[in-house]
């Protein structure tokens, strides 16, 4: 019997993708803006003024000018002093009725007059003190100012894809290649 049988064997064909993810993305930036803090100090050095003039006047040490302004006051109450004095004893060598010697006892006076002391005063004054000078301090504080700018991300996906066809369908094909045919059946 000849018969010929052929078949074609079926084929699938397969086609991937892979999965895709695409990301775009820019840093942050960041700004920041700042404003420094400030000090600010502010010295006079400190003086000390000290007046002890009227403590050494007290004690004999003067000024040019309060010297002669002394001397001369002294001066004007030595000579009143004398006049007067002159006025008296000229008085008493005058009163010639007054018993007794007036020019010896005037001349015995004379003689064993002792000049006055001037008296130290304690305590003497204060001595005058003026202090000046500052100290100035000022703060004023800094600042910072931040501000950030956030870019957004972008990105696209794409899935996995598979894809199954068919490359090839089956077949089966029969066919007779003999000579004699039966036909009995």
């Amino acid at each position: 019997m000849g018969l010929r049988i052929t078949t074609t064997p079926a084929l699938i064909g397969i086609n991937t993708q892979p999965a895709r993810i695409e990301i775009e993305s820019r840093l942050p930036i960041v700004e920041i803006r700042q404003q420094q803090a400030q000090l600010d100090i502010e010295i006079k050095l400190p003086r000390v003024y000290i007046d002890q003039y009227e403590c050494f006047a007290q004690l004999g040490y003067k000024s040019p000018r309060d010297v002669a302004l002394e001397k001369f006051q002294k001066a004007y109450e030595s000579v009143m002093e004398y006049i007067a004095e002159t006025v008296r004893e000229g008085d008493r060598l005058a009163a010639i009725e007054v018993e007794g010697n007036s020019l010896a006892d005037i001349a015995e006076e004379r003689a064993y007059r002792q000049p006055a002391l001037e008296p130290l005063t304690l305590p003497l004054p204060r001595p005058r003190f003026e202090v000046s000078g500052r100290l100035s301090i000022q703060y004023h504080p800094g600042e910072i100012h931040f501000n950030a700018v956030i870019h957004p991300v972008r990105f696209s996906v794409t899935p996995h894809k598979v894809e199954i066809y068919m490359r090839q369908y089956p077949h089966i094909s029969m066919e007779y290649v003999g000579h004699s045919i039966d036909r009995r059946v």
